[in-house]
């Protein structure tokens, strides 16, 4: 098992994460932030936020190995 942390950016309120979870691989970690971006991202635009949610997922070492964003964009069109 490897271990992968999730760093959350949000400018001030940015949360980075002190314990990490275990995964299988770098795939199923990606996954994993993937889902999470979503779902962080779904909260926020029920509050009416549609800032992106940036994860940084970073190995043992602390190294970077992927970042995921999850953009959420609203166009208000008349008619």
């Amino acid at each position: 098992m490897l271990r992968y942390y999730f760093d959350i950016l949000n400018g001030m309120d940015s949360v980075y994460d002190d314990d990490g979870a275990e995964f299988d691989s770098l795939d199923a970690a990606v996954h994993a932030a993937t889902r999470s971006a979503a779902e962080i991202g779904a909260g926020w635009l029920a509050k009416g936020d549609t800032r992106d949610v940036i994860i940084e997922v970073r190995d043992k070492r602390n190294q970077r190995v992927c970042t995921v964003t999850a953009s959420m964009k609203i166009e208000r069109h008349s008619g």
